[in-house]
């Protein structure tokens, strides 16, 4: 099945010489001046929307409070950005997270002073010029209306425009990755070393913004000493090989592009840790969350209630140099952690193929798994969300993607690159735990197919083709039923995303919104520990002790692993006037977090001075 790339009136002349040979290996386009231009005013326009549409959904999310109020990675993004911006631009410690989204905050707090709205339009500017890129690759893979079709489809894409708007790494790395595909594509028409550097350049630079994109690595390298071609005079012969001098030059420039990246931050880890390493040193312990013998597909912190980058990596560090006996340098940390997932991996294989089965398929699922923050919260307030929340996703996405690569298939020759990078992203994914922005980076190497999927389907119909479409039906008809299927507890997941838009909205001073929030969240799911924790922390603030203490006492029921809950649970019983319940929890407090002062302070208040045996 061959996807056509020109229009019927052009499909069945004679091509001439000022056309040029896909990336598609069999096909020609149209690039007569005129054509092009036309190309890309649709394109421009598409841009243009995409940047509306974006721009309406910040307007309207404004009043969100986790976007006064961030919390979570988008508050230790914020606060590594200031400390960047106020000269601390080296650091003292190894990467434990990606570095580049803190370093791009900082560069825009210190060129324009931006808060969080300006940040926000700032990414929304990037989330438009990959509309472009998208267009101008797929025009590249498959032709001038797949182009369009691609470009219109991320600017419409729902998650895209929430992602874009977020303060997380998911919008610079999607602008990455955008710019990654187009200068890979851009090599079979320029295969110049400039091009091949600017790939490596941008691979890299999508490296230490999503670590797992080092897998792909090896990929862009096969695929120029193995397989890339180049368009030749005469567009009858289509592609010709190229000289292996200039292949090794073009892989030699590639390699450079991730060299310039690359090496410094691996030099400045080891500078300040004695290890060399071009990313992060928080591989163990994700790949232990995403698949020790408790994990169930999604982020659950190594401690209970530590779900922010504060705790992140002191947890690590803390957990495994107790159980090791041991300092621990960071690489040390990383393999311990790696050891222990592999060794309960081990206990259990069945358990571990069951969790593998259930990932792969959530990574392919039409729903977006909420970190902090929601979709489907922020869909409550913005118009572009609700509007074409139903129509676009990905669970329709999956399903044309699937389709475009089987109507493709047969030019795996040329496209092998292309689908080896969906798997890598896939795998690498599943490998780990699946949150909605982790799978994001699939929907740009989606796109393309999806969108040559389409204008085939169309074409076909159009034609009354209809034997020839048996095969790609019942292809989307089995993703399209993959990727549609309940996996997830979802009312549990938006119920814990409703939590902490209440914790974001107590810190900003709006307790009542907060305790609302908190409220609704256990309306949704009444068994989540740490939304009775912090109801009652609300409640608590504001004055109601009697109904805050029983929350707290329902949090213990269900998760006593925390314990922050039983110091604040005293201080509730001390202002009731409760002395001996307050001792007791006051002593608990102490008894679990010796350093702390507060609480040996409070038993001293409640009339009894701690004994030994209490310290203990």
């Amino acid at each position: 099945m061959n996807l056509e790339t020109t229009s019927p009136t052009t499909a069945k002349r004679t091509p001439k010489p000022n056309e040029k040979a896909s990336l598609a290996g069999n096909e020609t386009s149209v690039d007569r001046p005129q054509v092009i231009a036309r190309f890309h005013w649709w394109l421009l326009l598409i841009a243009v929307i995409a940047f509306v549409l974006r721009l309406v959904h910040v307007l309207q999310t404004g009043q969100v409070p986790t976007v006064d109020q961030p919390i979570g990675d988008s508050r230790g993004y914020l606060d590594w950005a200031f400390q960047i911006s106020q000269g601390n631009w080296y650091g003292s410690e190894t990467f434990y997270q990606a570095p580049l989204y803190p370093y791009f905050l900082a560069i825009l707090k210190s060129c324009f002073g931006v808060a969080a709205l300006g940040i926000r339009l700032a990414q929304i500017t990037l989330g438009s010029v990959s509309v472009l890129l998208v267009g101008w690759t797929s025009r590249r893979l498959f032709g001038d209306r797949a182009g369009l079709v691609a470009a219109a489809m991320l600017a419409a894409y729902p998650p895209s425009i929430f992602y874009d708007a977020l303060i997380q790494k998911a919008a610079l790395a999607s602008f990455l990755l955008c710019c990654f595909l187009f200068f890979l594509t851009e090599l079979t028409k320029r295969p110049w070393i400039t091009i091949a550097m600017l790939c490596g350049i941008s691979l890299a630079l999508l490296i230490v913004t999503r670590e797992n994109a080092l897998l792909w690595f090896p990929i862009p390298l096969a695929w120029i000493v193995l397989g890339l071609k180049s368009p030749t005079d005469r567009p009858e012969s289509g592609v010709a090989d190229i000289e292996r001098s200039q292949r090794w030059k073009l892989a030699l420039g590639y390699v450079a592009g991730l060299t310039i990246v690359l090496l410094p931050v691996a030099a400045r880890n080891a500078s300040l840790g004695g290890e060399w390493s071009p990313t992060t040193f928080q591989a163990g312990p994700n790949f232990y969350i995403g698949n020790n013998l408790g994990a169930n597909g999604v982020y659950v912190p190594l401690v209970p209630g530590h779900e922010t980058p504060f705790y992140e990596r002191s947890d690590a560090i803390r957990l495994a140099e107790q159980e090791s006996g041991e300092p621990l340098s960071a690489r040390q940390v990383s393999r311990f952690w790696m050891s222990k997932a592999i060794g309960e991996i081990r206990q259990d294989y069945l358990h571990w193929f069951q969790l593998m089965a259930i990932k792969s398929l959530m990574v392919i699922n039409h729903y977006e798994v909420p970190d902090v923050e929601s979709f489907a919260f922020y869909r409550e307030f913005s118009v572009p969300l609700l509007a074409l929340g139903k129509l676009l996703h990905f669970g329709i996405l999956f399903p044309l993607g699937a389709i475009g690569i089987a109507m493709t298939i047969d030019r795996w020759r040329s496209l092998w690159v292309y689908y080896l990078l969906i798997a890598t992203m896939i795998a690498a994914v599943v490998a780990f735990f699946i949150l909605g922005r982790y799978r994001h980076p699939l929907v740009p190497l989606l796109l393309p197919l999806a969108a040559a999927a389409t204008v085939e389907i169309i074409t076909r119909l159009h034609n009354r083709q209809y034997r020839s479409l048996v095969a790609a039906a019942l292809v989307g008809a089995v993703s399209a039923v993959l990727a549609n299927v309940t996996i997830h507890d979802e009312n549990r997941l938006e119920a814990s995303s409703r939590m902490n838009v209440g914790i974001a909205a107590a810190k900003s001073g709006n307790l009542g919104q907060s305790i609302q929030l908190f409220r609704q969240a256990l309306e949704a799911s009444p068994e989540i520990a740490e939304a009775h924790f912090n109801l009652a922390r609300a409640l608590s603030l504001s004055g109601n002790d009697v109904e805050a203490i029983r929350h707290y006492q329902h949090a213990l029921q269900l998760d006593e692993r925390l314990t922050e809950v039983y110091y604040h649970a005293a201080t509730s019983f001390e202002r009731l006037g409760h002395r001996e319940d307050a001792f007791r929890f006051y002593q608990r407090a102490y008894e679990l977090m010796p350093a702390n002062q507060n609480a040996l302070k409070g038993m001293r208040r409640t009339g009894k001075d701690p004994s030994p045996s209490s310290n203990q």
